[in-house]
């Protein structure tokens, strides 16, 4: 068995990951709003909930074995809101980094954690491209800017089932809000 190997940067455009982002979900049928955790479960994953306090440990990855066998770990202590992005990022890393991990190891798992050695260039893009890939999953272009026009921050996170501070990044990658 080979050891686990970290995501590696596909080094696409933030664009051009919203755009892939958005065709996965049309392509998955998950459309906003729509509840995730079933999706997870169709795709051959399993989420589990777990703390690990004072060994350092964060809850918040996903452990990929295979395409169609992955577990994404989520603490108990977050709300519903923070824990559908966090999930929708871990199948960031999925869909953008797991099939370059299977090209370059194939028999390696996958191990994708949120909080990176911020030292690590790669590793921190690796998390920008997945965390680009949730909004653009969760939050698509269009609906979206109609949704925030019309209702503001608040209501866009209601009717995406996000924060509301992942509703206002959104809304600033887009242009909707000043920086």
């Amino acid at each position: 068995m080979v050891g686990d190997v970290l995501p590696a940067p596909i080094r696409v455009s933030r664009a051009g990951i919203w755009n892939f982002a958005e065709a996965a979900a049309t392509k998955l049928n998950f459309r906003p709003g729509d509840s995730i955790e079933p999706l997870v479960s169709r795709l051959g994953g399993r989420i589990e909930y777990k703390d690990v306090p004072g060994t350092g440990e964060v809850p918040e990855s996903i452990v990929v074995r295979s395409a169609r066998d992955f577990t994404i770990f989520l603490p108990t202590m977050t709300s519903p809101g923070r824990n559908r992005f966090t999930i929708a990022h871990e199948l960031g890393h999925l869909f953008l980094h797991y099939p370059g991990v299977k090209r370059q190891t194939p028999n390696a798992r996958m191990v994708a954690r949120r909080w990176v050695d911020e030292n690590d260039v790669d590793q921190q893009r690796a998390e920008w491209e997945a965390n680009w890939f949730a909004a653009a999953f969760l939050m698509p272009r269009e609906i979206f800017t109609s949704t925030y026009n019309r209702r503001g921050a608040r209501d866009a996170a209601v009717v995406f089932g996000v924060s509301v501070q992942s509703a206002q990044i959104r809304a600033k990658s887009l242009g909707l809000e000043p920086v």
